[in-house]
């Protein structure tokens, strides 16, 4: 996977993708990022298309778990990746049904 991930990098398109993710985020442009899989060129084969659901989405539910078992004890800051924080399983939709009070800050 990581070798796959290194190779995919070395592509033209990735700096394109990468450039374009990091200009969402910066902007606060939420609807660009959850918008990623669409044009980011990186989800073309069903191994990729896996990747990604295993390493943004398949994490969600784990990172929030784990979020709200810290917070019961203390107050928490958690960082996590831009792609973490959008979506119907991103964290802040997560733990809004956790009970949580999400308010996103720019």
């Amino acid at each position: 996977m990581v070798r796959e991930m290194l190779a995919e990098l070395q592509r033209p398109q990735a700096a394109r993708s990468l450039e374009r993710l990091a200009h969402a985020w910066a902007s606060n442009d939420l609807r660009d990022l959850e918008k990623y899989p669409e044009w980011c060129d990186c989800l073309n084969t069903a191994t990729e298309r896996e990747t990604y659901d295993r390493l943004v989405d398949g994490r969600n539910p784990g990172l929030a778990d784990a979020i709200d078992k810290l917070h019961a004890g203390a107050s928490v800051f958690a960082a996590v990746g831009a792609l973490h924080m959008v979506g119907k399983q991103g964290l802040p939709a997560l733990l809004q049904a956790k009970g949580f009070k999400v308010q996103r800050v720019f």
